[in-house]
Parts: C-alpha cells; structure tokens; sequence
C-alpha cells in the first residue's frame, strides 16, 4: 500500500472544502483518486489497502465523497461500479461528458473533451440518466 504524498495537502484541503471528516482512510482514498489517474472499482480499492479496511467503510467514504461531487460513477463494461475523480470539484454535475471503455484493459476513461447533449428541449420526457459511452482501444492497448 504505497500512495505519494504530494498530493496529501491536496486531498485534506478538498475534503476540508467539502465539509468531510479528514480521516487517515480518507485521505489516502482520495490520493489514491488523484494518483492514479483512472477509474476504480471497490475490489480495487480493496486490493490497493490490502484488505486492511472495512468494505463498509470503503462504500460510506465512496457515498461521501460523491455527495459532495469529488467523484463519480462511471459505466464499466461488465456493469460493476466504477469511481472516477470529478476534474471540477465545485461543480457537482462536471461529469456530464463522454467516456471510453478499452476492449482490451477493460478500463473506463472520462472524456472531458466529449460533453453530453443538452436536452432540455425534450420536454415531454422525464431524463432521469444520460450515458455517452465509446468503446474501442485506449492508447496502451491499441498496438
């Protein structure tokens, strides 16, 4: 269980910011987030800390921090949760973009660049979820 603490300034003034308890665990979660760079799913995380931390205590932290909008779900190819660090923590719905699962690595990648469809022109409709997936191979994968 190795995580950088480059970003541990980072992660406790996000988590002060979003008004949650800076918690050792959470902390290191959050860095986690920040340094890795992809999606995660709980059996990752679980993995990551070696078993060592509760998976109660992984999902409340989970359901915390994307209450406050710091993560959020992202699609995965065999329909499990994903998590994925919102880039824009003081806008809660800043996920409404693109993302791109591998074929090979089976990772999910956000695409920021890639934004969702306005449609509140659809009136008579009551959206409840909007998914804009792109499947294919990332760049470690397509060679």
């Amino acid at each position: 269980m190795k995580i950088k603490n480059s970003n541990s300034k980072d992660a406790a003034l996000i988590l002060s910011e979003s008004g949650i308890s800076r918690t050792k665990f959470r902390t290191n979660l959050l860095n986690l987030f920040i340094d890795s760079n992809k999606s995660l799913s709980v059996d990752e995380i679980m993995d990551f800390f070696e078993n060592s931390i509760n998976k109660v205590t992984v999902y409340r932290s989970l359901d915390s921090f994307e209450n406050k909008g710091i993560i959020h779900k992202v699609p995965d190819s065999n329909n499990h949760k994903r998590y994925s660090l919102c880039n824009d923590q003081n806008n809660i719905n800043s996920h409404s973009h693109g993302h791109f699962i591998c074929y090979s690595c089976s990772q999910t990648f956000c695409l920021e660049s890639v934004k969702s469809p306005d449609l509140t022109t659809l009136k008579d409709y009551d959206i409840k979820e909007l998914k804009l997936i792109i499947e294919g191979y990332c760049k470690e994968c397509r060679v």
